[in-house]
């Protein structure tokens, strides 16, 4: 079965400051295959820099200088069936295209679907050949055995890219998550969360990296990029932590757009004890202005989601877990009318949920963003004292490690 669509190719504008995050941070296919337009380095770009174009457009000296392949057709084998598909483009474009799996990227790399797509996560993760491969931003090429179904994949040991912080900067041993279904433009830690180049570990291997000293390491912090993308790996990584270090707490750092009911029960169940969600704003302009998620039926489902994840976590597991709300604030983003609507539906569970009132730094493609002083940070957690919340913490100014400027990539080192 041959099927064609529209192919993309991404290329730099004049916004580009060369400073190597999509050609050093980034998987990319570009410098074996050819451009498959998977979208990876439009998404991750801090300057926005990056665009994709269609293939045969007026763009065509461009597209010969990314395109190492004739854009043929491609026999692979997909769940035991025979197919012809005409490239280049990605595994996971493929299988959208016939059908056998949701379009996750698309020429506007911000109506994306629940996975990062810059390959870090590994939810989209399919067979290949035997072996687990991200579809996002593997090619699709001749002769490629794929298995796409649910029920095969789940039988292989997940795998995830992520960075081990320990101690620093954290006062704890931490796993980060790369990858994220968030496109903010004020991500602090977006030069980890768009990255995509380190080698992918199970949880057990990323555990073991750990080095967890059980007498010592009372606290243990799982954050990201989004940590619930890529479920499996999530839940048995608390696993394998909780067996390394029986009497530690575990925290989950995440925007909880991904965290339902029954993902969250299973979590507790595998040994977390802490929990610390995003909650970025009580009206959808905001969450899509703060979140990057311009689909207004995603970015309402998203809202959803975390909602009933706080009341979840506050109506059922008050006594087993204990969580934080974190609301990061900016004034050039939020009014002290939506604050205090946050807070109030906050303190309408319990005016005891303790809340991190969070500045948001300049950051990414934001880093025009004026630093907040201390005051305008009290002002803010007063608007929500107002509403009844009554434990407020204040996290702002140089308790936050500085954002990676993209002009630093090169310099920038962290010992882990």
């Amino acid at each position: 079965m041959a099927l064609t669509l529209q192919r993309y190719f991404a290329l730099s504008n004049d916004e580009c400051i060369d400073c190597g995050f999509c050609r050093d941070y980034i998987d990319c296919s570009l410098n074996t295959d050819g451009c498959i337009g998977c979208g990876a380095c439009v998404v991750a770009c801090p300057q926005s820099a990056r665009t994709l174009r269609a293939r045969g457009s007026e763009a065509a000296a461009d597209e010969k200088k990314v395109n190492r392949r004739n854009g043929g057709l491609i026999d692979c084998m997909i769940d035991g069936v025979a197919h012809q598909v005409r490239g280049p483009l990605s595994v996971s474009a493929a299988l959208a295209q016939l059908g056998i799996r949701p379009e996750t990227n698309a020429s506007t790399p911000k109506n994306h679907s629940a996975t990062c797509q810059t390959g870090g996560c590994w939810d989209c993760a399919v067979l290949i050949d035997g072996e687990l491969a991200r579809s996002c931003i593997t090619p699709l090429r001749s002769g490629m055995q794929i298995v796409s179904d649910p029920r095969a994949v789940d039988q292989a040991v997940p795998k995830r890219v992520v960075t081990m912080m320990r101690p620093a900067p954290h006062r704890h041993p931490s796993i980060f998550t790369h990858g994220c279904n968030y496109r903010c433009d004020l991500c602090h830690n977006w030069d980890l969360t768009f990255s995509s180049t380190a080698n992918a570990l199970t949880p057990q291997q990323a555990v073991a990296q750990l080095a967890l000293r059980p007498e010592t390491d009372k606290w243990i912090g799982i954050s990201g990029g989004e940590p619930t993308l890529n479920r499996k790996w999530l839940v048995e990584t608390v696993r394998e932590i909780r067996l390394a270090a029986p009497q530690s707490r575990i925290q989950l750092d995440t925007n909880a757009s991904r965290l339902t009911p029954d993902f969250f029960d299973e979590l507790v169940e595998a040994g977390m004890t802490d929990f610390s969600p995003d909650f970025k704003a009580s009206r959808l302009e905001t969450f899509s202005r703060i979140s990057g998620i311009i689909d207004t039926d995603e970015a309402r489902r998203y809202m959803q989601t975390v909602w009933t994840a706080i009341c979840h976590a506050h109506l059922h597991h008050a006594d087993s877990v204990f969580m934080v709300v974190n609301i990061p604030c900016h004034p050039l983003i939020h009014t002290k009318g939506e604050l205090q609507e946050m807070a109030a539906a906050l303190a309408g569970l319990g005016p005891e949920i303790p809340v991190s009132l969070t500045e948001l730094q300049p950051a990414f493609r934001s880093r025009h963003y004026p630093r907040l002083n201390r005051q305008t940070m009290e002002t803010a957690a007063g608007f929500l004292e107002e509403k009844g919340l009554k434990r407020i913490i204040i996290q702002g100014g140089e308790g936050i490690p500085r954002a990676v400027d993209p002009n630093e990539l090169m310099q920038s080192v962290e010992d882990f």
